[in-house]
């Protein structure tokens, strides 16, 4: 009988966790939905990716400008316009590995914060790998491929990989890999 009661709750115990989960992802969720529906962006993080994807063509021998948050890419003789928009420089995966961390029930802030970090990292050198080469393979096999490689290839690979970031980090806290401990005798 003991044994029934235990299993029965450390299921309502996993239910509960899963419930303060949901709870407080769809709570991080309200300042997503305020900031598409108000066109909130950051100039000054646009400016950041045009400004490495410039000196990335720049230096693999492309014919390349830079104002601002656009990129002039003179490619088969044509310029081409690329524009880093807000949506382009990966914000919202960087939000939703922060959300889907704090939202988890497990692990002390200042570890959640660390990972928030190393994920906020992460999904922004994913997304300056996307956007270069969307534009290089856009310029090598022309860029009527652009919208293919853009929306098709990297949306659901920055999904992946956002999913994947999370999936690394609950294994990490199940299995206190890096956690350092301090054993006294």
């Amino acid at each position: 009988m003991a044994g029934k009661l235990q299993k029965k709750e450390r299921i309502v115990s996993r239910l509960n966790d899963v419930l303060i989960f949901l709870v407080v992802f769809n709570i991080l969720a309200v300042p997503l939905y305020v900031a598409l529906y108000t066109d909130f962006s950051i100039g000054a993080v646009q400016e950041l990716n045009a400004k490495l994807l410039y000196g990335t063509l720049k230096a693999l021998g492309y014919q390349v400008e830079t104002k601002d948050a656009m990129v002039y890419l003179i490619s088969d003789g044509t310029p081409r316009f690329i524009e880093i928009s807000w949506d382009s420089t990966g914000w919202k995966s960087m939000y939703a590995v922060a959300a889907l961390i704090i939202a988890t029930p497990i692990s002390v802030m200042s570890r959640k914060v660390r990972f928030i970090a190393l994920g906020i990292l992460s999904m922004f050198v994913l997304n300056y790998f996307r956007i270069t080469t969307t534009v290089l393979i856009s310029a090598v096999y022309g860029f009527q491929a652009f919208d293919l490689v853009h929306t098709i290839l990297w949306r659901e690979a920055l999904i992946v990989s956002v999913v994947a970031f999370w999936v690394i980090w609950l294994a990490m806290e199940k299995y206190n890999i890096g956690k350092i401990q301090i054993k006294i005798r």
